[in-house]
């Protein structure tokens, strides 16, 4: 695949967090957000929780980290591919519509989010 799309997960490193595409880069200048998932609930706090079923990688109750989102530029996602290519990164299964639409409406109105990445939802 040549790039990274909204709802594409992510895994950066081996037993790593599972990072999901919140916003769709082609109407962003090829730049898309990514958030992560955890079962810290201090670190990510309860702004969005997550259950067993809504997503393959998640084995107990988890939480979106938005503290945690980050900007991937063109640049960005350019190494992200070839990551991909070499096995350094991994696809895990695409994130369910409505798990995303919930995501999404959460990092709208977190207070963790960073208020420039909001832009991008």
């Amino acid at each position: 695949m040549a790039s990274i799309q909204i709802s594409d997960t992510l895994i950066f490193a081996p037993d790593g967090h599972l990072w999901v595409v919140i916003s769709d880069s082609t109407k962003h200048a090829g730049h898309s957000i990514i958030v992560n998932i955890t079962s810290d609930v201090f670190r990510a706090g309860k702004e969005c929780e997550l259950n067993i079923g809504d997503h393959q990688w998640i084995k107990k109750k988890s939480y979106v980290s938005f503290g945690d989102a980050r900007k991937v530029t063109p640049k960005e996602e350019a190494t992200i591919i070839k990551l991909i290519s070499s096995g350094a990164i991994k696809r895990h299964f695409p994130m369910k519509s409505s798990v995303l639409q919930k995501i999404i409406a959460a990092a709208k109105s977190s207070k963790a989010m960073p208020q420039e990445l909001k832009a991008y939802l």
